[in-house]
């Protein structure tokens, strides 16, 4: 039977500490696509065959074993295309495979979709709004992409005060400092939105009448030096404006079960199947390098690298 919606999980699954009841939620929910962070070493394989799914880790980063993951439906809608390892990386390397749409009788979508799962650096704001800024690799005119990121950084107008604090490393991690002041670090969400990709959670509240989509992801915990109370979304997923109309809903999925198992949130998306076909079979005029010996012309229809 044909798919009629495609549906994608993120979830920082905390230190993989409760992967295995994760785990169990995870299957229940029978996703087609899950993007994870903190996936721990030996973790991959064990999950991958619990919940029916292929998984693809990003390449290791020496002195932490806080791994991206991305895994497929076996047998699924979204075919694996090719994997990228982004070793270039200041802190964890996201993980970043390439998938393609697999119609009713097997053939597959001309076009793809780079799909990345990436933890920005907790402690360090400049290396996030690197990685922020390596994402505008992924869109140019023409690409695909779809992104989730636990980003440990805000939205535009979110984030502070910062009054109140005694966890003074928290607020420098959080913050930056710019003529002398600091800022709450919203710099990787206007990276994002000036490179042209879409908010999936603000799509959902401001095109679909779903606010809820805009609920916070985190800051549930209580910590030591930290004032009880505020809580952001600084899980974040982002998509190429092409793949938006696609979308039709956005959660975060708050239960205190779920609340339990991490510090984290997973957050769903739920896509039209046929809509999103369409955009994967729909011509792109895209740059192409060339010989000019052989060919004239810098644009041509073609499916998307990753």
């Amino acid at each position: 039977m044909t798919a009629t919606t495609i549906t994608a999980l993120n979830w920082n699954l905390e230190k993989g500490i409760n992967w295995e009841q994760g785990a169990a939620w995870i299957g229940e929910q029978d996703p087609d696509i899950l993007f994870q962070q903190e996936v721990q070493p030996g973790q991959l394989s064990d999950q991958a065959e619990r919940v029916g799914m292929d998984g693809y880790i990003a390449v290791r980063r020496p002195g932490s074993n806080n791994d991206n993951a991305i895994f497929l439906k076996r047998g699924g809608p979204l075919v694996f295309v090719e994997e990228y390892a982004q070793d270039w990386a200041p802190w964890h390397a996201p993980a970043n495979i390439a998938v393609k749409f697999r119609d009713a009788n097997g053939t597959l979508s001309p076009r793809q979709i780079s799909c990345v799962s990436g933890h920005a650096c907790y402690w360090n704001p400049e290396y996030r709004l690197t990685e922020a800024k390596w994402c505008s690799t992924l869109a140019k005119p023409g690409w695909l992409a779809i992104h989730f990121w636990d980003w440990n950084s805000y939205r535009i107008g979110e984030g502070g005060p910062w009054e109140g604090y005694d966890d003074h490393a928290f607020v420098a991690n959080r913050t930056y400092d710019e003529g002398g002041r600091r800022h709450t670090d919203d710099r990787p969400d206007r990276e994002m939105l000036t490179t042209g990709y879409v908010e999936m959670a603000r799509h959902a509240a401001q095109h679909l009448d779903q606010p809820d989509a805009m609920n916070a992801s985190s800051g549930y915990r209580e910590h030591p030096g930290r004032p009880p109370g505020p809580r952001y979304c600084i899980d974040r997923g982002y998509l190429s404006a092409e793949l938006a109309p696609a979308l039709t809903g956005f959660t975060v999925c708050d239960t205190p079960h779920l609340r339990q198992l991490s510090d984290h949130l997973p957050l769903r998306a739920e896509f039209d199947a046929t809509a999103l076909r369409a955009v994967l079979h729909r011509p792109a005029a895209m740059y192409q390098p060339h010989d000019n010996r052989t060919s004239t012309g810098s644009a041509v229809a073609a499916g998307d690298p990753a």
